[in-house]
């Protein structure tokens, strides 16, 4: 892939604004991730370990470094974290409520497991990242991230997660292409940027959470995440006008959110809509509910990219024959020109 940009030079940097993340590309990743073949991606499952090896494969394609150390020597594209799941009764344990009311499987980190009975005894997840390596301000890295784990089989049934998160996830990797194929033409971003998957997320964010808590970069080098969860869809609001896509901030996001807004009008001219969803006032807490929070908890800006719920939402009939492959593409696009600015800043 060959991606091609005017070489006008502003703030030492050629004009990319008419890169678009290519469609093929966002297909290709969402029909091979939700496919039958990986069962659905639950976390430590083997559909899920399957689709990291994919993932770090299209890493490397892209010329990636790997952040993570397996020892003084060795480097991974991988993060191996431990958990647990346990089953809940709604209404507490007691043998009474068992029978007559549901469960809930209750998904938490684990300490490290000591030993082969230790290691029994948990379930095992994995981040992936790589990192594209800046040029002047290289010690100040974006994140671009997303999660690619879903439900997994329950019952007999698949549930694809599609759009939640193959969207997301194949926005990720589709934009990482991007920036290599553009690193190939000596364009480089200023600042590095650490393109992140995470598993765990239907959990309960477990691996951001794992992440923020061991990550390989100080905390105080991320100058924001721009996280993207559930991006190929139209919500029900917009299906008379399908050009559109969610910000979702808090009040330190905010730089991110004027820099979305800036690469928006010089690209894709997206409607941004942010009302309902902002954080004091959305009913169902979107800013709260992706892997975006665990970053804002640690005081790491941070903007959401989402196209919102449809009815296949956490249903098996989530598919990759539904994605809207124009308006993802114009999405994924938004994100990588968000991106680029963010690691462009002005001297």
């Amino acid at each position: 892939m060959v991606i091609t940009c005017t070489l006008t030079q502003a703030y030492a940097q050629p004009d990319v604004s008419r890169v678009l993340v290519p469609a093929e590309l966002l297909k290709k990743h969402v029909y091979l991730l939700a496919s039958d073949s990986l069962q659905g991606r639950e976390t430590g499952r083997q559909g899920q370990r399957e689709a990291a090896l994919y993932c770090v494969r299209l890493f490397r394609q892209s010329h990636l470094l790997s952040v993570f150390r397996l020892d003084s020597v060795r480097g991974s594209f991988r993060q191996t974290f431990p958990f647990t799941i346990t089953e809940v009764a709604l209404f507490g344990n007691s043998r009474a409520y068992s029978s007559a009311y549901p469960t809930y499987k209750r998904h938490e980190l684990a300490p490290a497991p000591l030993t082969a009975k230790d290691s029994s005894k948990v379930l095992f997840g994995d981040n992936v990242a790589g990192l594209l390596v800046g040029t002047d301000l290289k010690k100040e890295v974006v994140v671009v991230s997303a999660h690619y784990d879903h439900l997994g089989r329950v019952g007999g049934r698949t549930f694809h997660g599609a759009d939640d998160n193959a969207s997301g996830t194949a926005t990720v990797l589709s934009i990482a292409a991007v920036f290599d194929s553009l690193a190939q033409q000596g364009i480089r971003p200023r600042r590095s940027i650490l393109f992140l998957l995470f598993s765990g997320e239907e959990g309960g964010l477990l691996g951001s959470n794992y992440f923020v808590y061991n990550s390989p970069i100080p905390l105080n080098q991320f100058v924001g995440d721009l996280n993207v969860d559930m991006v190929g869809r139209i919500d029900y609001e917009h299906r008379k006008k399908p050009d559109y896509c969610y910000l979702i901030t808090d009040i330190q996001g905010k730089e991110l959110q004027k820099a979305a807004e800036a690469a928006n009008q010089q690209s894709v001219n997206l409607v941004l809509n942010r009302g309902g969803y902002d954080v004091e006032n959305d009913p169902k807490q979107y800013f709260y509910r992706s892997d975006h929070y665990n970053f804002a908890k640690q005081g790491v800006p941070a903007l959401f990219f989402t196209s919102g719920e449809h009815a296949d939402y956490h249903q098996t009939s989530d598919t990759a024959d539904k994605i809207v492959y124009d308006a993802l593409q114009k999405r994924a696009t938004l994100v990588f020109q968000t991106a680029w600015r963010v690691a462009n800043p002005a001297p």
